[in-house]
């Protein structure tokens, strides 16, 4: 089974969009039974329960699944992998994102950039906190693939040799911010730039190990015809998904899953 562990701001919804035109209503984008966003993450127990509805179940991801929980189940063997990006931009796209699309016009940067939520999350979505050692262990105990986001399609083309056969990569991108401006003057503002950098020391650490040293790794393991594959899919790549499996897709979530989901968590007993 694929598990993939959505960074925010990592080009994931692009990923999503891409397993559920892969794998149609074999993919489910999941939640911990218990809350959406509260308490612990995705669980075995979790997966236990989705089994009842998704019994042919392929792939899953969520922003709830993490790298330091080992899912287990019988008869399964669990494909980890997510997308990394350079941290400073990331978090600025964070801020950005808030302002823009939440709608928080009144939020001020230099309070945001101080919660503990906001700092070094891609390493806390590996390693339950901001050990770079730890999340350095887990990505190599448990073989995590992480793609880059600066290279796409080249990660996504080793992720389908590496890990994903089946995985369809055709695709067109989704949910691409229009406006930069606010992400760029965080970005060349000095002082604004070096709250980023004290934010991000142990994502900017993992970073740096997984594009000199996890990075070059895929590259060799693939062999030595990766740049003209890559020059090749990038050229008669279909822009586009496959809409019957998306449809399929969304419908199994939002008329089967997220209703049951609803009732679970008001306590009405469900199968």
């Amino acid at each position: 089974m694929l598990v993939f562990i959505h960074i925010n701001k990592t080009a994931g919804r692009t990923v999503r969009y891409i397993l559920r035109s892969s794998f149609g209503g074999r993919h489910c984008e999941v939640e911990p039974w218990h809350a959406p966003w509260t308490g612990p993450p995705f669980s075995s127990a979790d997966l236990a329960r989705l089994r009842r509805y998704y019994p042919r179940l392929e792939s899953i991801g969520g922003h709830r699944l993490r790298g330091y929980v080992d899912l287990e189940e019988a008869g399964t063997t669990f494909r980890y992998f997510t997308f990394m990006r350079d941290p400073l931009r990331t978090c600025a796209s964070r801020f950005q994102y808030n302002v823009q699309y939440r709608g928080k016009k009144d939020l001020v940067f230099e309070d945001w950039i101080q919660q503990k939520w906001v700092r070094n999350h891609q390493t806390k979505m590996i390693a339950g906190s901001a050990n770079v050692d730890k999340a350095i262990r887990i990505l190599r105990r448990k073989n995590i693939f992480v793609g880059l986001t600066e290279h796409f399609d080249e990660s996504l083309l080793l992720l389908k040799a590496l890990v994903a056969p089946g995985l369809d990569i055709s695709y067109r991108r989704v949910n691409v911010a229009g406006d930069k401006t606010i992400a760029k003057q965080l970005l060349t503002d000095k002082a604004s730039r070096q709250l980023l950098v004290e934010a991000n020391q142990a994502d900017l650490a993992l970073y740096q190990y997984v594009c000199h040293e996890l990075f070059p790794q895929y590259r060799a393991d693939y062999g030595p015809h990766l740049d003209s594959h890559l020059r090749q899919y990038q050229q008669q790549r279909q822009n586009r998904f496959n809409y019957w499996n998306l449809t399929v897709s969304r419908l199994k979530q939002y008329l089967l899953y997220k209703p049951v989901l609803y009732l679970y968590r008001k306590g009405v007993p469900v199968a």
